[in-house]
């Protein structure tokens, strides 16, 4: 597979696509093929070398991005296979690994993505306008 990776804080010229392992899940988790990932303006402020609130900054090199959508080509043991082939969007809290082709989140993490919204728009809601609905949505 292959992922967007960040050797050294500073400019978006310093992130470089390359292979990367694909990641197996473990259990209780699954594995997003994934087809849209947000970029966030924490994102940009760690890529940077920023810290930004309770996010530390990342051990280098890393894998940015913590919201993606796509579908769940694989499951770690003891995950419920209703979630196989399943289109989803997830918020994967401050773990990063969200900018490649292929993500692992704990299916507790996981949304369907409904019917008619495009993973872009997906993306868009779980990440940035979660905070739209206050305290309610605070731990997606």
């Amino acid at each position: 597979m292959h992922a967007v990776r960040l050797h050294a804080f500073g400019p978006a010229e310093n992130l470089t696509y390359e292979q990367a392992e694909t990641p197996v899940p473990g259990p209780g988790q699954v594995r997003i093929a994934v087809t849209a990932a947000g970029v966030h303006l924490l994102d940009t402020s760690l890529r940077a070398g920023v810290q930004g609130g309770p996010q530390a900054l990342p051990e280098l090199p890393t894998v940015p991005g913590r919201e993606v959508a796509g579908t769940v080509d694989a499951l770690g043991p003891g995950t419920d296979p209703a979630w196989l082939g399943r289109r989803v969007v997830v918020h994967r809290r401050m773990v990063p690994g969200g900018y490649a082709e292929h993500a692992v989140t704990d299916a507790d993490r996981l949304h369907p993505e409904p019917d008619g919204l495009d993973e872009a728009a997906a993306v868009a809601m779980i990440g940035t306008g979660r905070t739209t609905m206050g305290p309610s949505l605070a731990g997606v």
